[in-house]
């Protein structure tokens, strides 16, 4: 199936749930439980979060803070000392370099410490509502259940921006998200609540001897 037609069908069935998971009010913050979520539930980072916030309200905060603070600020999340010492360092180039201020384009905003391209993404689209492609793992898996391989998600996000026009990206990515949260599971998807059950090749909602697949 053409794929700007299963954004279309997925955004529908999912129309309450385009958006992200991880809790926000600002670029900053999602920058900063973007990276907390490296490896991470998003429902664990928004706990963390919480107080995080209150006690860090800006890069500047984080900057001046000892690494220590922030490691028991985020004790509960994988890879906290790493974790720790990125965000200060993430803080410290925001404050030297752009007084503050998240950068609004993915060029940018990779030039900062233990930002990737997909948390790159996340910020442009979330946090400023810009065209942007998300590919996680959960929209990794729907695509490769749809016929769609890419070898990784930096290959699926380049193809991905060539097929669709950039008002779908957003779509896609929020959709595909939610998909693979709520129907197209990784041990085992729900095909026979799946809207493109019909024309997915790797759906097992019609196959035979109760044969069920794991997938990705």
């Amino acid at each position: 199936m053409e794929l700007q037609k299963v954004v279309k069908i997925l955004s529908e069935t999912h129309q309450n749930g385009l958006h992200f998971d991880l809790q926000f009010d600002n670029a900053y913050q999602l920058l900063i439980a973007a990276l907390l979520a490296a490896q991470a539930s998003d429902e664990s980072v928004n706990e963390i979060t919480k107080e995080f916030f209150r006690r860090f309200p800006s890069p500047e905060t984080v900057a001046e803070a000892d690494v220590e603070a922030l490691e028991k600020a985020i004790y509960p999340v994988n890879f906290y000392k790493t974790k720790a010492k990125r965000l200060k360092e993430c803080c410290q180039v925001l404050v030297e370099k752009y007084h503050g201020e998240v950068p609004s384009t993915v060029e940018e905003l990779t030039k900062l410490p233990g930002v990737g391209k997909k948390t790159a993404s996340m910020v442009i689209l979330g946090a400023f509502g810009q065209p942007a492609v998300v590919v996680d793992r959960h929209v990794l898996r729907v695509l490769s259940r749809l016929g769609f391989e890419y070898k990784d998600a930096d290959t699926a996000e380049e193809e991905i921006r060539q097929l669709l026009p950039p008002e779908y990206w957003g779509l896609l990515s929020y959709s595909f998200m939610r998909h693979g949260k709520t129907i197209c599971l990784a041990r085992k998807p729900l095909c026979e609540k799946c809207p493109l059950k019909d024309c997915c090749p790797s759906s097992t909602a019609t196959a035979s001897d109760g044969d069920e697949r794991e997938g990705i």
